[in-house]
């Protein structure tokens, strides 16, 4: 990387920035009225916004997101110094981290900006929305973000614009574009740099894996809704009275008085004293503490007695089951995230070993090259740091404690990246009893009167090896949080 060439006090004066160098610009105070043509993002430029859509919908999509994010963020940068260093006035390295971990888990690429000073020296650090960031598509390689993206909206007076980061750049080249920043129409936001992982095809804006199977976390999410849909309108009477005769029919109100412009027919419809007295039957009948519930009818005659039929919903409930359970697992392969680790015991993953250790590597491919849409531009714009380590998180902490039930010790520390346990070779002691059980009572006897108290008392475990201890307590296996 090229060292930046400082700039003097006297230089940047020449060129009109203020006297104080070491202060960055004060932000604007609206939006650009210039008029900016831009790259779109997806078709109909909204496919940010519909990747958010498809995995907030999704239940199962959410949840593998944020555990990707738990694992691309870990616990936090290793060097104390790193996470502790001053990103802004509110926000240190760490919380960066914790806030950008989002928009890579989701692989909508990271925004960072720099607010550098009219000097070109480094100012504040900033996370800013990717999924309302566009690119310019004249211009200088400058980016827009438009919070209004985010409600659907993309009103041209809200636009931010940022310049472009260019690591290489000096701190002289740094301050004359802040300068010119600053005296133009937009006024200076900061340096942006967008950091995602660029594909054939996809070099101006990422798309996430998953939205090639987006129909599967839509149906996902259709799934949930049918399930709502049963609970919330399946419920049906326990049973149902059809009462026959014209007499529990509702009938006009005698006493009703015709008032201007009215007749007989408006006269207001009264309940049937038979019906009412049917009701309170049935109430009576039901008890004071019972939940059942009984649906009424009337009719005249037997011939007008209503048929009620009822859908068999069964069959067609247990083929959206077995659908759902193929469901979570797509979900979760096209988000990159093992499903045990959201709390689902995918068939097959479970009693093989290899199995579990290929997915936690694969689930690795995953994490490592999101952290490092975050780690590599913090890099550049903190060229002094070296040591960008994240700690992370051990994979068995987040394996639900129903699903590790069902999983034997190799295999939640296969899980963990352990190796498995070694079987532990017989002591001394074992192999003598070994011994004395296949013995005849006559010799087993005669055997045991030729031992020392010692050798006794080591058969029946009354002195242990602390070696032995010590080796048992380091290959603890480890289990997950409750």
């Amino acid at each position: 990387m090229a060292k930046r060439r400082l700039t003097s006090t006297v230089a940047l004066l020449r060129v009109g920035a203020p006297s104080s160098v070491l202060h960055a610009p004060a932000a604007p105070t609206g939006g650009t009225p210039e008029k900016l043509k831009l790259v779109a993002w997806g078709a109909g430029d909204t496919l940010p916004q519909e990747c958010l859509r498809v995995v907030y919908d999704s239940g199962t999509a959410e949840a593998c997101a944020t555990r990707l994010a738990q694992f691309i963020g870990g616990k936090g940068f290793a060097a104390e110094a790193t996470a502790r260093m001053r990103a802004n006035d509110e926000q240190t390295l760490n919380d960066i981290l914790a806030e950008a971990k989002h928009y890579a888990a989701l692989g909508l690429g990271v925004a960072l900006v720099m607010r550098f000073t009219y000097g070109g020296q480094r100012g504040d650090l900033y996370v800013e929305p990717a999924d309302c960031l566009r690119r310019e598509k004249d211009g200088g390689g400058r980016y827009i973000i438009n919070y209004g993206r985010a409600e659907g909206k993309n009103a041209a007076a809200d636009n931010r614009v940022y310049l472009p980061y260019n690591p290489l750049a000096s701190e002289e080249e740094i301050a004359q574009q802040v300068l010119a920043a600053v005296q133009s129409e937009g006024g200076y936001w900061g340096h942006l740099l967008f950091s995602f992982e660029a594909r054939p095809g996809r070099t101006q804006y990422p798309v996430p894996g998953y939205y090639a199977g987006k129909e599967d976390l839509e149906t996902d999410a259709a799934l949930a809704k049918f399930d709502r849909k049963q609970a919330k309108n399946g419920f049906f009477p326990d049973a149902w009275w059809t009462l026959i005769g014209k007499k529990f029919d509702d009938y006009p109100d005698p006493d009703f008085v015709p008032g201007p412009g009215q007749t007989l027919d408006d006269a207001p419809m009264i309940e049937s004293p038979d019906l009412k007295a049917a009701k309170a039957t049935i109430k009576a009948l039901k008890g004071s503490e019972t939940e059942a519930s009984v649906g009424v009818s009337v009719a005249e005659t037997k011939e007008e007695v209503p048929v009620l039929q009822f859908i068999d919903k069964g069959p067609n409930s247990k083929g959206l089951t077995d659908m759902r359970g193929r469901i979570t697992g797509f979900v979760c392969r096209h988000m990159g995230v093992p499903p045990v680790l959201i709390g689902v015991a995918e068939p097959g993953l479970l009693g093989n070993n290899q199995q579990i250790v290929n997915s936690i590597k694969l689930f690795n491919l995953t994490v490592e090259p999101a952290r490092a849409t975050i780690t590599s531009p913090l890099a550049y714009f903190y060229p002094e740091v070296t040591d960008w380590t994240v700690k992370p998180l051990n994979p068995v902490e987040y394996i639900d404690p129903v699903v590790a039930e069902k999983m034997t010790d190799d295999e939640i520390r296969s899980f963990g990246g352990l190796p498995k346990l070694s079987a532990l070779e017989d002591t001394q002691a074992q192999k003598t009893l070994k011994a004395l059980n296949v013995m005849s009572p006559l010799l087993a006897t005669k055997a045991v009167s030729e031992m020392t108290s010692a050798e006794i008392r080591a058969l029946i475990n009354l002195e242990g090896s602390k070696a032995e201890a010590l080796a048992a307590e380091a290959s603890t296996t480890p289990r997950p949080k409750s």
